[in-house]
């Protein structure tokens, strides 16, 4: 997780960006790259929203895990 406050939010993952539209944050624009795909980028105030959503993804994925071969 990027700590600077002030760096626009780039990703190429569109559970991600879905997460951030959800939370009322919307795209400033796409870029196109050659190499890597296209990223979708969002304003640098949706950092603390994307960081939020970044340490619950992690909990929910460590849970799953935790949970592998107790079925």
């Amino acid at each position: 997780m990027n700590s600077n406050t002030n760096v626009e939010v780039r990703t190429r993952s569109i559970p991600t960006a879905a997460a951030l539209i959800c939370q009322g944050f919307e795209p400033v624009r796409v870029v196109y790259r050659d190499h890597g795909g296209s990223q979708i980028v969002f304003a640098p105030e949706s950092r603390a929203a994307l960081d939020r959503f970044l340490a619950m993804k992690q909990r929910a994925e460590a849970m799953l895990e935790g949970s592998d071969g107790l079925r």
